[in-house]
């Protein structure tokens, strides 16, 4: 098992929560995919030491796993990053480096794309709220690639085991990929207000429109503005595991932040309970969606 240390202590760095097993619910091929609501904080960090702790966790999207804890209930099997998103991010290209972080670039092993290095949003974050530098020093070659291997790869060998043992079992695998999202666009797009709910399916290419549809159409039945495909797509765990022609399908769940917590405290809003029932009641409609697309 890939530990982080934390506080000097070793912790999973990924975790998954096999409720199938736990509480003898009927299995349904429906996973739930956690990769940015890590809150561990690694030792080896070592982030500029003049951040603030707010700036540095607002990208992640925090308190999103405890909006879909009816999973426990329904019997859902999930995975989770425990590491935040700006120590590695598992939903980009293990090759979206950005070479002026390191050191010694030269010696990277891999390709490079640096998609994304103007904002400072790459497999290793630069940047917090598209101006704060997270670092106050270059990177080494070796311990970023010591998170690759700690971290990335752990999150994507159990996320293929899963959602491979349920397409056998079933012929068919459904995928929640669950996000947050600030309530404005960054300064580069305009700050333009954003939707509710937006749902990436790469414009139906990742997953079959009845799935997309089930989901929209629930949380709109709930009173949410829900745009499909507007702002996000679909991001590099979409893309991957993304295949409907095979009938593995997967979609990007974003819920905009500011509707159950304050975005500058990040601490939970009033509405906080109220969106996480409501999350729950989508997630068990979904579920009785795939049950009956299965058969069971």
């Amino acid at each position: 098992m890939a530990n982080i240390q934390v506080n000097g202590q070793p912790i999973p760095s990924v975790s998954v929560e096999d409720n199938i097993r736990s509480n003898g619910k009927l299995s349904v091929p429906l996973l739930l995919s956690f990769p940015h609501s890590g809150e561990s904080y690694p030792d080896d960090f070592g982030t500029n030491p003049e951040l603030p702790f707010e700036i540095l966790d607002f990208p992640n999207d925090r308190y999103v796993n405890e909006l879909y804890e009816s999973r426990e209930e329904l019997g859902l099997l999930s995975v989770h990053a425990n590491f935040p998103r700006t120590y590695i991010d598992v939903n980009r290209n293990q090759h979206n480096i950005d070479i002026d972080m390191l050191t010694d670039g030269e010696d990277w092993y891999g390709r490079i794309h640096p998609n994304g290095a103007k904002t400072g949003t790459t497999l290793f974050w630069s940047k917090s709220k598209e101006v704060f530098d997270i670092y106050a020093r270059k990177l080494r070659h070796t311990e970023l690639k010591n998170r690759l291997a700690q971290c990335f790869v752990p999150y994507h060998q159990l996320m293929t085991y899963h959602v491979q043992q349920a397409h056998q079992k079933h012929g068919k695998v459904f995928i929640l990929d669950c996000h947050s999202m600030t309530q404005f666009d960054g300064k580069l797009r305009g700050r333009k207000q954003r939707p509710e709910i937006d749902i990436g399916d790469r414009l139906g290419q990742s997953c079959n429109t009845a799935f997309t549809e089930c989901v929209a159409d629930t949380f709109s039945a709930l009173g949410y503005d829900v745009k499909t495909n507007g702002r996000f797509l679909g991001g590099e765990i979409v893309l991957h595991y993304g295949w409907p022609e095979i009938d593995q399908n997967i979609l990007q769940i974003e819920i905009r932040r500011d509707l159950y917590m304050d975005e500058k405290s990040r601490k939970k809003n009033q509405r906080f309970e109220e969106v996480q029932r409501d999350c729950g009641a989508a997630l068990a409609e979904v579920k009785a969606f795939v049950k009956q697309s299965v058969n069971l």
